[in-house]
Formats: C-alpha cells, structure tokens, sequence
C-alpha cells in the first residue's frame, strides 16, 4: 500500500515538473515572437525619431494608434518624454512626492503595454524601467 501511495507521488510530480518545462518553453516561444517583428521602412523611422529623441514629433505621428506598430511606438515615445519631463520636475522644489510617484507609475504602465521594443533602444528602455520603478518606490515611501 505504501508503495502505491509512494509511486504515485512521484508519478504526480514527475507530471507537473515536465508539465512546467512544456509551459516555460511555451512562454519563451511567446517572447521570441513578441521581440521579434520584421522591421518595415516606417519602423525604421520611428525608431530613428526615438534615437534622436523628438518624441513630440512621433508621438504626433503615431496618436492616432490605428496599428499596434503606431501604439508601440506612441507609447515608447511618451514614456520616454514624460520620463525626461519627471526629471526635469524633480528639480522643482514645489512639486509634491505624490505628483512625482503618479508620474513615474504613468510611465511604467505605458511601458508595459508595449508588444515590441527595437533592439536599438531595448537597453535604454530597460534602464527607464528601472530607474522610473525605482523612482516610484522612492517617492510612495516619502509619502508616508
């Protein structure tokens, strides 16, 4: 009887481990797609606006968001220039911590619902998504 109750609890787990691996790699394959998208002309232009940093310009040339290539792109492109403006705000000595931690919530919750990120600016939105996490946590603690 022991046996029995022994074998099947290592049949159940042997089951959910490789059960997990089918799921990881599931998920890996999902990913792959996600960062990889084939690069049109109009991608390529973006991206050059994103690397010379006039979001304004692209961020009026993608608000209509009618394709998920435009909603990316707008969304990269405000992230990054209210990452810049929340910088620029800290200096301000009447700006309260509460402002300042709504800001940086906006930006990581931009952030996350872009689909595709260009390898191009990958490490500089990483970054952003650091330090903008970062900044929130500081300022949500100074509130308290």
């Amino acid at each position: 009887m022991r046996i029995k109750i022994i074998i099947s609890i290592l049949l159940l787990i042997s089951v959910t481990g490789c059960q997990s691996l089918i799921q990881m790699s599931t998920k890996n394959e999902d990913q792959d797609k996600l960062n990889s998208r084939e690069m049109t002309e109009e991608e390529q232009a973006y991206i050059e606006f994103l690397l010379t940093e006039e979001y304004d310009e692209l961020i009026s040339i993608t608000e209509d968001r009618k394709s998920e290539v435009k909603q990316d792109y707008y969304l990269l492109a405000a992230s990054l220039k209210q990452y810049d403006e929340a910088e620029e705000r800290k200096q301000n000595p009447d700006v309260t911590n509460e402002e300042l931690e709504l800001r940086y919530s906006l930006i990581l919750q931009q952030l996350r619902k872009v689909s595709y990120i260009p390898t191009e600016i990958k490490d500089q939105i990483i970054e952003v998504k650091k330090l903008a996490l970062y900044q929130k946590e500081y300022y949500a603690n100074q509130q308290l």
